[in-house]
């Protein structure tokens, strides 16, 4: 077991930078690509992925001064719980022992349902396993305390996950056609777990505003800027502007300002360059798993590679929107009830708004709405599963106390709100 868990770290450490690319070497590999090709994909997906990263962590330190500008009024204002955001609970579920079953188990059950047709989506995305994991060890704790002997919790715990994996595919076929068109990603879907929630509150805001007299006439999109107001209107100059907003509002220097404005506007400009350079290495590896399969079983057979929600980053709406969405996140955290400062999810905002942008179709306005809701929702959610996060975290060796309670984004996902509501029903929390 020490010798296994030691693979598993060593994998991890890797990061999604190196260890990707070796994913996509072996599958072009078993996809009757030569060697040479699948290398060159395999660090065209590597550049790619490290673009998007050093994009994202250069957006981060950006509006880290506004961030923290927000943060001090969070100082000793009843927020009780500690946000780890999604790296913390993902460093809970791969320090369980779930980790080690879960993943290989997941893996195998998408090849077959794959061959059985149930889906048509590929999975490679093994990091966001960890959205499996942590819904699996939350029923494990749950059970256990409500008395159940521990084999059959663990049983129970690990099929849980297993069907998580199975919604998630199931999901990744349906978004498919929409998600392809929109983030312009041929050949590709989204396998991210929290993406359920946040498209599946998009489309609900979407289809509401659609039918408010009124409201449904309003279309804001990056083109109809451009096309009012010319080069002013343009995507990077209006993202520049939406900076000094937020500066004048945080109260920055003229440094502070300077960089702020232009590091937004450069996100804008380089992301959809770097997701485009991933899916450069993307689509040869698609194509050639869709011939494979086509000539194994038929040729009505279409298979899609699942992979990580950040491929949409590269979504201009969702990018321009992230300093407006900011203000409207700190007023939501201080709403009655709600005991958790969202530092993780102010920092990866960026992802609600691109998301949100799918069924809104790029337009600003119900992109916005969308990710208010969204906002409201995981705020409320991550506190109110506040007790049962820290008690897992505790159980996992992750904190050495109960006294402070931590929570992250990761427990707003379907799978764990179901074991949270699990729990209050047997009076577990």
């Amino acid at each position: 077991m020490g010798i296994i868990n030691t693979i598993v770290q060593f994998v991890m450490d890797l990061g999604g930078g190196v260890f990707l690319p070796f994913t996509i070497i072996i599958m072009g590999l078993l996809f009757k690509m030569n060697i040479f090709e699948s290398m060159r994909n395999g660090l065209r997906v590597s550049a790619g992925f490290l673009g998007i990263n050093v994009v994202l962590n250069m957006l981060i330190a950006g509006l880290q001064p506004a961030i923290d500008y927000y943060a001090q009024f969070g100082q000793g204002g009843g927020f009780t719980i500690v946000d780890i955001g999604w790296e913390g609970m993902s460093a809970i579920a791969w320090s369980t022992s779930f980790a080690l079953i879960i993943v290989p188990l997941g893996m195998i059950l998408n090849f077959v349902l794959i061959k059985f047709r149930f889906t048509r989506t590929m999975d490679i995305d093994v990091w966001n396993y960890f959205h499996m994991i942590i819904g699996g060890s939350m029923l494990y704790y749950v059970l256990t305390l409500a008395g159940m002997s521990a084999v059959p919790a663990y049983v129970l715990a690990v099929l849980f996950a297993l069907a998580t994996v199975v919604a998630v595919l199931v999901f990744a076929d349906r978004i498919a056609p929409m998600w392809q068109e929109h983030y312009g990603l041929p050949g590709t879907t989204c396998c991210n777990h929290d993406m359920i929630y946040l498209l599946g509150i998009d489309w609900v805001v979407c289809k509401i505003l659609d039918k408010i007299p009124g409201v449904n006439k309003i279309h804001i999109d990056v083109q109809w800027f451009s096309d009012k107001l010319g080069s002013f209107g343009e995507s990077s100059v209006l993202t520049f502007f939406v900076g000094i907003l937020l500066s004048v509002l945080t109260r920055q220097s003229l440094a502070g300002t300077l960089t702020l404005s232009v590091t937004l506007a450069a996100a804008v400009i380089l992301m959809p360059k770097v997701v485009s350079l991933l899916m450069e290495g993307m689509l040869p590896v698609s194509k050639a798993a869709r011939a494979y399969f086509k000539k194994k079983l038929g040729d009505d057979y279409e298979i899609l590679i699942g992979m990580d929600e950040a491929l949409a980053l590269g979504d201009q709406t969702g990018i321009q929107l992230v300093g407006i969405m900011i203000p409207i996140a700190i007023a939501i955290a201080f709403l009655p009830g709600v005991h958790m400062f969202p530092l993780s999810t102010l920092g990866s905002m960026i992802y609600i708004t691109c998301a949100c942008s799918l069924f809104a179709k790029g337009d600003i306005f119900k992109t916005m709405v969308a990710s208010a809701a969204v906002l409201v929702y995981k705020t409320y959610i991550n506190s109110w599963m506040a007790p049962i996060a820290t008690q897992l975290a505790f159980s996992a060796g992750f904190i050495t106390s109960t006294s402070t309670m931590v929570s992250g984004s990761t427990t707003a996902e379907f799978n764990c709100v179901l074991v949270g509501i699990l729990g209050k029903v047997l009076h577990i929390w």
